[in-house]
């Protein structure tokens, strides 16, 4: 798409993170290992940890030592309830999978240990859409560049409250080519608004972190504290380099400033916007509605947590994905005729 394009928006919302947030799960429920199910990973150096794969800012990103040679990292939702833990979508932040040589598949399932698993990283099984080019043969993905990857799935819908990604070299039983570096996983499901935003959205890039000084001759000095977010670890920001050196510093490539959008919708029905009972013991009349309440503002507890945007669901343009919060504290909504309601929706990029 790109051109700033902007068709129907879509939204890919973490329960990981949204689960750990409001206390729902905690540290004891993501498992990192290696393939024997005992021997724990390493990581390169020991501020590194298992938990800040899952704090939502990619460019604090953990390096694995290259030895592990495979290994996997597996959530608990914790929910017996099915409904409680759909997922449509995985995405992979800041890594460095094709200088590793890294590969990696996704299993869901009821069972711990993957019985039965439901492998949704088989070819035929997920839509790839960033960088994520799959193994016909074992059943892996093997993304053809370092920087970010991002797949779908159709709802899984059953047998679902595990899920576990191993990584292994794409030469089985070799040491990755090189420490495998991991910013950020995002799993849960995607959510796309009714229809296009109205006309006139407005698209803002923000300079801000500069403050200007005047010297008594007149002349102006600035001072930045930045200019746009942190480089990745061997890419820029957002990119996805088929070559395996490092391109993190190739600051001409990066985008500077922080991108903000405010769109309106018009015409919603109170079945898009709102669920049908807020309090119900039934999912599907609250956190498995598909209303925007339940399946985006609520997942994303208003501004506390960020979200994986693109401006046009059906887009494989790298440059109109990012990660955003809200710029409001909540949402606002307008009754404009029977059952039928405008919203508004101000984003701003996050890092």
């Amino acid at each position: 798409m790109s051109y700033n394009r902007i068709g129907t928006p879509r939204v890919y919302v973490d329960l990981i993170s949204y689960n750990l947030a409001h206390g729902w799960s905690d540290e004891s429920d993501i498992t990192l290992l290696q393939d024997d199910d005992t021997t724990e990973v390493t990581f390169t150096t020991d501020s590194d940890s298992k938990m800040e794969m899952f704090d939502n800012r990619p460019s604090n990103h953990v390096t694995i030592n290259k030895t592990n040679k495979e290994f996997y990292v597996q959530y608990d939702t914790g929910f017996s309830n099915d409904a409680l833990a759909e997922s449509s979508f995985l995405a992979i932040l800041n890594h460095n999978f094709h200088t590793a040589n890294a590969v990696f598949k996704v299993e869901i399932s009821d069972d711990a240990s993957m019985s039965g698993a439901t492998k949704v990283s088989t070819t035929g099984s997920h839509t790839k859409i960033i960088n994520a080019e799959a193994n016909d043969t074992g059943g892996e993905i093997d993304p053809a560049g370092n920087g970010w990857t991002l797949i779908k799935w159709d709802t899984q819908e059953s047998g679902n409250r595990y899920v576990r990604i191993s990584f292994a070299n794409d030469t089985p039983n070799v040491d990755f080519s090189s420490d495998v570096k991991i910013g950020s996983i995002l799993y849960g499901e995607y959510v796309d608004f009714p229809h296009s935003p109205n006309m006139n959205v407005s698209t803002t890039i923000d300079y801000s972190g500069t403050e200007l000084q005047e010297s008594i001759g007149g002349c102006t000095f600035a001072n930045s504290t930045h200019f746009g977010q942190p480089t990745w670890a061997v890419t820029t920001p957002w990119d996805v380099v088929t070559s395996t050196a490092d391109r993190s510093g190739y600051s001409f490539k990066h985008h500077y400033g922080r991108r903000n959008y405010s769109m309106k919708f018009s015409f919603l029905s109170d079945t898009d916007l709102f669920s049908e009972d807020i309090h119900s013991d039934d999912a599907d009349e609250w956190f498995d509605s598909n209303s925007l309440d339940s399946s985006f503002y609520q997942r994303i507890l208003g501004q506390h947590l960020p979200f994986l945007f693109v401006i046009d669901g059906s887009s494989t343009s790298k440059g109109d994905y990012g990660l955003f919060r809200l710029a409001d504290s909540g949402f606002q909504s307008t009754q404009v005729a029977s059952r039928v309601w405008d919203i508004g929706l101000n984003i701003t990029e996050t890092w």
